[in-house]
């Protein structure tokens, strides 16, 4: 019996052989002209994984084109959902960066291209720092009334958020409005808002508490005067700049007391301003410094800050 059989393979060995090449060779060729290889892309999102905690983390680039070679069976068999695309951040230090994208895709696939190969993630650490939290009263109380006194709950609020903003916060400022129906004692809760240097408000951060509890004293029979707003600053200005000017805005401002204290009063100082961070002309905002006695409605003013260089003398717009 085996014999017999291995007889029957045995006989006509080479024929058999050239049957089952041409075979294959017709398979192959009818396979390419029905199915044959091509090239196609997909579009995917770019997830990231093993993200660290503690960071805002923000990338460049959410969506990837796969440029794949495969059958043209498996380009009608398969969409974008089917291919995946990731960035480890396992190893991802704080700052920008740019991290590889690796490709998951259906069997049968060849990968040919990602573009873009990298993507650029930014990890901007959270953090928390207490910034100086101000009121500012604004408006006009009841005929006969001024502001005698505003109390705020702290002096300094918390805020956190990522460090790039948080470091570009440089106060928190609340606002009480006045109306002619002001003529007595109040208290309220003050929504508070980040400001830069600027005077612009930063997003992004958050500030604990938002609010802050905040009384208002108001007086009657107090005299009121028209006096002059005399900056006053810090002597640690660039070594290579020169101090120009510092003028108010307004130059002028109303203060309210007894007549007594009132009387000699011609000028009120603002707190020292800083000039350390001062790189060209620019504006700040600024307290007034008052005599014990002495109020007014807003204790924020605007001081515009001119220098210019020392060796070539041109103003540092």
């Amino acid at each position: 019996m085996i014999s017999r059989f291995r007889s029957l393979i045995q006989r006509n060995i080479a024929a058999k052989i050239v049957a089952i090449l041409v075979a294959v060779i017709l398979w192959g060729y009818v396979m390419n002209e029905q199915n044959p290889s091509t090239e196609g892309s997909f579009t995917a999102q770019v997830q990231l994984v093993n993200v660290p905690e503690g960071y805002k983390v923000t990338q460049g680039t959410d969506k990837v084109k796969i440029t794949v070679r495969g059958a043209r069976s498996l380009f009608v068999s398969n969409s974008d959902v089917n291919f995946e695309a990731s960035v480890d951040l396992r190893e991802a230090k704080s700052g920008k960066g740019e991290y590889k994208v690796r490709v998951k895709m259906p069997q049968g696939f060849e990968l040919v291209d990602v573009q873009p190969g990298t993507v650029e993630v930014t990890l901007d650490p959270i953090v928390r720092r207490k910034v100086r939290a101000d009121i500012n009263v604004n408006g006009s109380p009841a005929s006969g009334v001024t502001v005698a006194k505003v109390t705020q709950a702290s002096s300094e609020v918390m805020v956190e958020g990522p460090s790039s903003a948080v470091k570009e916060v440089e106060r928190l400022i609340g606002y009480v409005g006045l109306t002619s129906k002001n003529d007595a004692d109040f208290a309220l809760q003050v929504p508070l808002t980040a400001i830069n240097a600027d005077g612009k408000e930063v997003s992004g951060v958050t500030i604990q508490p938002a609010t802050m509890y905040v009384t208002v004293q108001m007086a009657r029979g107090l005299t009121k005067k028209i006096v002059t707003i005399h900056p006053v600053s810090e002597a640690d200005l660039p070594a290579y700049l020169e101090l120009v000017s510092i003028k108010p805005n307004p130059l002028q401002i109303e203060v309210a007391g007894a007549e007594n204290i009132i009387s000699g009063l011609t000028a009120v100082n603002t707190e020292k301003i800083t000039l350390a961070d001062v790189l060209q002309n620019t504006d700040k905002t600024v307290k007034l410094a008052l005599p014990p006695g002495v109020t007014v409605t807003n204790h924020d003013v605007l001081v515009h800050i001119v220098v210019k260089d020392k060796k070539t003398g041109k103003s540092m717009e």
